[in-house]
């Protein structure tokens, strides 16, 4: 088995670093652009099946993947950002709110990862080998720990950009190995 995942393109929030949470957000242009060199990257893999976060930015990033193999995708509110209530729309560079973000995160990361860990529960179950998991900054993070089995608390040392690629393979015993970690290499030097 094979588990491929994917952050959505760029968005216009994404550019001036607001936090975008559960905000339907759609991609710019350059995240469209991003989309099709990912799509074009990802046209030699193997893919049984798409699923996707269900809000604009992450479903368009899987359209366009998908325009390579034709397979069928299903968007899920479950692979969706968190939402982030008061904190969506506010700038991540203000310090204050970086700081409050994060103390917000570290109270609030745990039952947001067992819902996506949950609904991976299933996609697992579904019989399909390859699959291209399409969501978010939090979604990738929460797929990487439950992947790796490693506790939520550890998910910084992951990044996370946009249209990144991880993939993971299951080994005879059972456990996921990650075998790309974070790759932008289809964006270029001037896309990153």
């Amino acid at each position: 088995m094979k588990i491929t995942t994917v952050r959505h393109g760029e968005t216009d929030w994404n550019v001036a670093k607001r936090i975008q949470g559960s905000v339907d957000t759609e991609l710019n242009e350059a995240g469209i652009y991003q989309a099709k060199l990912l799509s074009e990257r990802l046209s030699a893999e193997p893919c049984d099946i798409i699923f996707s976060s269900d809000l604009l930015r992450a479903k368009k990033t899987a359209e366009i993947i998908n325009t390579r193999h034709n397979v069928p995708l299903i968007t899920s509110p479950n692979l969706r950002e968190a939402g982030f209530g008061e904190f969506e729309g506010q700038c991540i560079s203000d310090a204050k709110v970086r700081a409050a973000f994060g103390e917000y995160m570290d109270n609030n990361v745990v039952p947001y990862f067992a819902k996506v860990h949950a609904y991976l529960d299933e996609i697992l179950r579904s019989g399909h080998n390859n699959i291209f998991l399409v969501g978010h900054f939090g979604t990738v993070r929460a797929i990487i720990c439950y992947l790796l089995q490693i506790p939520a608390e550890n998910r910084s040392r992951y990044t996370v950009g946009n249209t990144a690629i991880h993939t993971f393979e299951k080994m005879d015993n059972g456990d996921f190995h990650m075998t790309l970690e974070n790759d932008t290499a289809h964006l270029g030097a001037n896309l990153k």
